[in-house]
């Protein structure tokens, strides 16, 4: 009954460990460029300013970024650009762009890049922080639904044939009881889904499509909760059935 919640469980994991090590990956690239010289801007265009020097600073600071953001070992497979297209996507066209064909790194321009490195690592940390309440939900979840479906099974501890009428008017109100404690679940289950889809910016799902897209199911502890429903639900149709042959 859980163990699509369990495969969510290693979803949530795996997602948690790439994120993870792209927080690690930006703090990384942010030491690195720290440790870069900058060059001051001139006041006029430059005559004998090194531009080979120059240009060398951004150089640095491209193959900071390879060797840190772009070498965690799921980026090829999960997003495969080039670093223009990484840039970009990290830190917005302009800063991408001047990063790629600027001609210095001035101290403007490096506080610039750092200023955007810590954003996208504190987006980062700022996620892992979802990820890890959702994986609390799921791990909640388990254990309710675990708790509730023993509670089911042991209510079958004799036949239905061997009750009077009063024992199965008590059967039949503590599977009530148990239905309602299902939806409860499932209740709570929808309030944490609402609640969580503004905190994935940038991505057109909600939180429980993009975790659990390759998943059996989106939404795991639903489809357990409809599951279990259905079972508790046969379970008191069977005693309602049985009340009404027995006087």
């Amino acid at each position: 009954m859980t163990a699509r919640i369990e495969r969510a469980r290693a979803a949530v994991a795996e997602e948690r460990s790439c994120v993870a090590a792209e927080r690690d990956a930006f703090a990384a690239f942010d030491r690195r460029v720290a440790e870069i010289s900058t060059v001051a801007a001139p006041p006029t265009p430059p005559l004998l300013t090194d531009r080979q020097q120059s240009g060398r600073s951004l150089e640095r600071v491209r193959g900071a970024y390879e060797a840190t953001v772009m070498s965690v070992p799921h980026y090829e497979a999960e997003y495969g650009d080039t670093v223009a297209e990484s840039l970009a996507a990290e830190f917005g066209d302009d800063l991408a762009a001047a990063l790629v064909g600027g001609s210095a790194l001035t101290p403007e321009f490096r506080d610039a890049v750092r200023a955007a490195t810590d954003a996208a690592e504190h987006e980062r940390e700022a996620f892992l922080d979802v990820l890890d309440r959702e994986d609390a939900s799921l791990a909640r979840a388990v254990d309710d639904l675990s708790t509730v479906r023993a509670d089911l099974v042991a209510l079958d501890d004799r036949p239905l044939s061997t009750r009077s009428f009063d024992d199965l008017r008590d059967l039949w109100d503590a599977v009530c009881d148990i239905e309602a404690r299902i939806d409860g679940i499932g209740m709570r289950r929808q309030e944490t889904i609402r609640g969580r889809r503004s905190e994935l910016p940038g991505v057109p799902t909600d939180l429980a499509e993009y975790l659990y897209a390759d998943c059996p199911a989106n939404y795991p502890v639903l489809a357990a909760v409809a599951d279990l429903g259905q079972e508790t639900t046969r379970a008191r149709r069977r005693v309602e059935r049985r009340l009404t042959t027995t006087a």
